[in-house]
């Protein structure tokens, strides 16, 4: 059962989850929210999930691009081509759905250590991709609230319901492995 202590950190982190939402995240569950416009391919998708770290650990996860293509399903290759204080530009090929062919897009990344990531798409296989990751600490509980939000537009027609299906699985499994891959990485830790 979920502490009151964990609880109101969570409600003050994100006042806009619901208490059976949060009791959700407190049991490992990933919450993912997809809005489409209406005929289109286009759409936002939001994910949520709760890991038993600190920011600055999962942050040094999510920043290494050498190592994202080892645990982050769909991302073939990752390469920072150009780097400056607080942004990056990042290439990313991903094989991301079975029936269409490898994508290859450049982003920029700009860092809020270990708070935010929003990233930008300048050129590549995708007409727009732009969002964030949010890490909010809960208070005394050593945990962080991971919140991932993109808007994607392919460019190219895909039936709604395969990018949606697409997006809840797919998601999860990211949000997932990110956790899996923190956890992995603390001295001690079982899951």
């Amino acid at each position: 059962m979920i502490s009151l202590q964990v609880m109101a950190g969570l409600v003050l982190a994100s006042s806009d989850l619901t208490g059976a939402q949060l009791l959700q995240l407190e049991n490992g569950d990933v919450l993912v929210a997809v809005s489409h416009a209406e005929g289109s391919p286009k759409g936002t998708v939001e994910a949520t999930i709760l890991i038993d770290a600190s920011a600055e650990r999962i942050w040094q996860i999510m920043v290494n691009c050498s190592e994202i293509p080892t645990f982050v399903p769909g991302v073939k290759d990752c390469q920072v081509l150009a780097s400056g204080e607080n942004w990056e530009i990042i290439r990313h090929d991903v094989k991301w759905m079975w029936l269409f062919p490898k994508l290859s897009y450049v982003f920029r990344a700009r860092y809020q250590q270990n708070r935010q990531i929003n990233f930008a798409r300048i050129e590549g296989d995708l007409r727009d991709m732009r969002g964030s990751w949010r890490l909010t600490p809960m208070p005394n509980s050593g945990q962080t609230l991971v919140r991932y939000r993109v808007f994607l537009d392919p460019g190219f027609w895909v039936p709604q319901w395969i990018v949606r299906n697409s997006l809840k699985r797919d998601l999860p499994a990211v949000l997932t492995a990110i956790r899996t891959k923190v956890l992995d990485s603390l001295p001690g830790q079982r899951h």
